[in-house]
C-alpha cells in the first residue's frame, strides 16, 4: 500500500549547451545523484518529490504520460536496501506501453546501495533517445546484487514519492502491457529532455524525424519517410526513426513501418565533398511496400527525394550526387530560410539573421 503523493510542476528551466556540470556520488539524502557520462546541462521537464528512501519492489513500472518534449536525456531515481551492497540496476524506456518500443537503449549503473533510512540517487543517460511530444513513456527497472555488507542478500527498493502527483506520473502494480494497474499517483523521479539545437532549421529528432550529422554533433540532415501498401486490406502512415548515435552510426539510421523490430530501411549520408563536391546518399530498403524518403539539409536550401512503388522490391540507392550542399553559399536563396548568407572571413556561410533581420557582425 502506497499513500497519496505529491509532484513538484515540471521545470522548462533552459540551461545553455555550453554549461559543462559533472556530477558525483551522493549516498546521503541531499546532494548530486550519480551519473556516469557528461550532462550537459539539459532542463527538467517533469518530477514528482523523492520520499527520502525506497519502498516499492522494482517490479512495479512507472510511466508517464503526455511527455512535453522531444527527446529522453537524464532519469533520476531513488533506491535502498534491506541488505547494504553493489547493485546492478537497468533501466529501460518503452514507447507508449511495457511491450512497446525501445526509446533509446537500456542503461546501466553499478551503485553501493545503503540501508533505510538512506538512500541513493541514480541518474541513468538515455543520451537524448528521440521521443514524440505527447507519447507515454514505460519504464522497467531491475535491480541484481554483486555483493553484500553483511553477507545477507535482498532485493532492491525503489522510492516512489510521497501525496500525490500532478506531473501523470504513475506507478504500476508490474509491467504486464500495455500499462498495467495504476497503484500510486507518482513516483520519486527527475525526468530531464536535451535542449533542442540552438538554431532556427535544426534538425530536432523525434519518434518520426532523424537527425543524420555531417560533423559529429551537428544534426545537420533531416530524415523523414513515409508508407503505403495495399497489402493487408491497405495500410499507410509515417516510417518510424532508428537512430543508431549511441551505437556510434551518426552518419545514418534506420526506419521501420509496422513493427520496431522489422527495420525496412537503411540509410547514410556520405560527405563526398572533397571528391565530386556533393553529399552522397545511400539507400537500402529491405521491402517491397511502397514509400517515401525525403533528405532535408538543414543549412543549404537542398533537399532529395526517394520513392518505391508498392508491391516492387525497393532497388538500393547510391546517389553519389545527392545534395550540392559543399563549400560556401554565395547568394540567400542558396540558404535554407531563414538562414542569410553572410561573410565569414574569407568565405561566406549561411547563419541565422540578427533581431534587425541582418548578417551578424563576425570578427
Amino acid at each position: 500500500m502506497h499513500s497519496q503523493r505529491a509532484c513538484l510542476p515540471a521545470a522548462a528551466s533552459r540551461i545553455t549547451l555550453a554549461v559543462l556540470a559533472v556530477l558525483g556520488v551522493q549516498s546521503s539524502l541531499g546532494g548530486n545523484p550519480l551519473l556516469a557520462q557528461t550532462w550537459f546541462g539539459p532542463p527538467l521537464v517533469a518530477s514528482c518529490p523523492f520520499a527520502g528512501q525506497g519502498f516499492a519492489n522494482p517490479v512495479h513500472g512507472f510511466y508517464i504520460s503526455g511527455y512535453p518534449a522531444t527527446n529522453l536525456s537524464l532519469v533520476t531515481l531513488g533506491y535502498s536496501t534491506n541488505t547494504p551492497g553493489t547493485f546492478s540496476i537497468l533501466l529501460t524506456a518503452h514507447r507508449n506501453a511495457y511491450d512497446g518500443p525501445l526509446i533509446g537503449v537500456t542503461q546501466t549503473a553499478t551503485v553501493h546501495v545503503p540501508a533505510p533510512p538512506a538512500e541513493i540517487l541514480v541518474t541513468f543517460d538515455f543520451g537524448g533517445a528521440p521521443v514524440t511530444p505527447g507519447d507515454t513513456i514505460a519504464f522497467t527497472q531491475l535491480g541484481l546484487q554483486f555483493s553484500s555488507d553483511n553477507n545477507s542478500f535482498e532485493g532492491l527498493l525503489y522510492d516512489v514519492g510521497r501525496g500525490t502527483c500532478t506531473s501523470s506520473i504513475f506507478e504500476t502494480q508490474g509491467t504486464h502491457p500495455p500499462l498495467d494497474a495504476v497503484v500510486g499517483a507518482g513516483v520519486g523521479v527527475a525526468i530531464y529532455a536535451k535542449n533542442p539545437p540552438p538554431g532556427p532549421t535544426d534538425c530536432v529528432a523525434s519518434d518520426t524525424v532523424l537527425c543524420v550529422d555531417d560533423v559529429p554533433g551537428d544534426a545537420r540532415f533531416k530524415v523523414t519517410a513515409s508508407f503505403q501498401t495495399a497489402q493487408g486490406s491497405g495500410r499507410s502512415g509515417k516510417a518510424q526513426a532508428i537512430p543508431l548515435a549511441q551505437l556510434g552510426v551518426v552518419h545514418g539510421g534506420a526506419f521501420w513501418f509496422f513493427g520496431g523490430d522489422n527495420p525496412e530501411i537503411l540509410l547514410k549520408i556520405v560527405n563526398g565533398c572533397a571528391l565530386n563536391d556533393r553529399y552522397w546518399a545511400f539507400l537500402s530498403g529491405t521491402t517491397n511496400v511502397g514509400f517515401t524518403v525525403t533528405v532535408d539539409d538543414t543549412l543549404r536550401a537542398n533537399s532529395k527525394t526517394y520513392t518505391n512503388a508498392d508491391l516492387t522490391a525497393a532497388l538500393p540507392v547510391e546517389d553519389t550526387s545527392a545534395l550540392a550542399s559543399c563549400g560556401g553559399c554565395t547568394s540567400d536563396d542558396q540558404c535554407r530560410s531563414p538562414l542569410l548568407c553572410c561573410q565569414v572571413q574569407v568565405l561566406k556561410a549561411c547563419l541565422p539573421p540578427t533581431p534587425a533581420g541582418g548578417c551578424p557582425m563576425l570578427p
